[in-house]
């Protein structure tokens, strides 16, 4: 049993993002390939939650599960948008490329990923510092349970926010759209592992990836307790600027996470999209 907790990560998601590279590789058009991973990937963390779940009680739907779900189709439609933005101003905008396309298509999206996941380390620490970014990320923080569909549970603005610098700073190198697609897709396997409420262990894959085991203690209920672990994609930015809690001591089975708050945070998407701006 313990060897399966350290196998769950590293074979589902790694061998995912190697399975996307590799239909790429046969032919297959990227966001086709994004869709075919992403969609079996769902039903495999589906799947391992029900089986090794961390906290048995995260598994029950709370009166969430349908804004949850609406989330996923928008954030997924800003990743649609942007891939389909830059292959337009690709088309439009002709400007000197810096971008080292000479490269396989793997390493090449791997490249964009630093960037792009640099970025979303800065806007996240901000969000947690500023009070306008606050409470638009706050959305993501009223979750009462971790499970896989809490990945994409963002506000639309600061989805955009967030991958904003990143994306543009890769573009005005001259990546293309499927390198920057390619990246998106990583990132969403990767999110759904992050907050998948599944009892694994990452072993030294922590001091890379920001997985599970890290992301939790972000999602404490208690303000001070989130100020940890902003890595979306990569932990060792955490390392590098001094935000990263260790492992899981201290965090017990049952630890409350959310918000604190006087009054209950909206269920409903309508009134999760509101809230920032009362």
């Amino acid at each position: 049993m313990s060897l399966i907790r350290f196998l769950i990560y590293p074979v589902f998601f790694l061998g995912k993002s190697c399975s996307y590279f590799l239909f790429v590789h046969l032919g297959i058009e990227p966001l086709y390939s994004s869709s075919i991973c992403f969609a079996t990937l769902a039903f495999i963390v589906f799947y391992l939650e029900k089986k090794f779940p961390y906290e048995p009680d995260w598994n029950r739907n709370i009166g969430d599960l349908s804004a949850d779900i609406i989330h996923n189709l928008v954030n997924f439609f800003l990743i649609f948008l942007t891939y389909k933005g830059i292959e337009v101003l690709k088309l439009k905008i002709s400007f000197p490329s810096i971008w080292p396309s000479h490269l396989p298509y793997f390493l090449q999206v791997i490249a964009a990923g630093v960037f792009i996941d640099l970025g979303m380390y800065w806007i996240h620490r901000f969000s947690h510092s500023v009070p306008f970014l606050w409470r638009l990320h706050s959305v993501h923080h009223s979750s009462e349970r971790l499970y896989w569909l809490n990945a994409e549970k963002r506000h639309p603005i600061h989805a955009m926010l967030e991958g904003t610098p990143g994306v543009l700073t890769v573009f005005l190198l001259g990546a293309s759209s499927e390198v920057v697609l390619g990246w998106l897709s990583v990132l969403s396997f990767h999110l759904m592992f992050q907050h998948g409420n599944i009892n694994y262990r990452a072993g030294f894959l922590r001091s890379i990836f920001s997985v599970a085991e890290l992301h939790r203690w972000h999602h404490r209920k208690k303000y001070r307790e989130t100020q940890v672990n902003y890595g979306a994609v990569f932990s060792f930015w955490d390392s590098l600027f001094d935000s990263l809690q260790k492992g899981e001591e201290g965090f017990v089975k049952g630890a409350q996470v959310g918000l604190e708050r006087k009054t209950p945070f909206p269920k409903d998407y309508l009134g999760q999209m509101i809230e920032p701006f009362k």
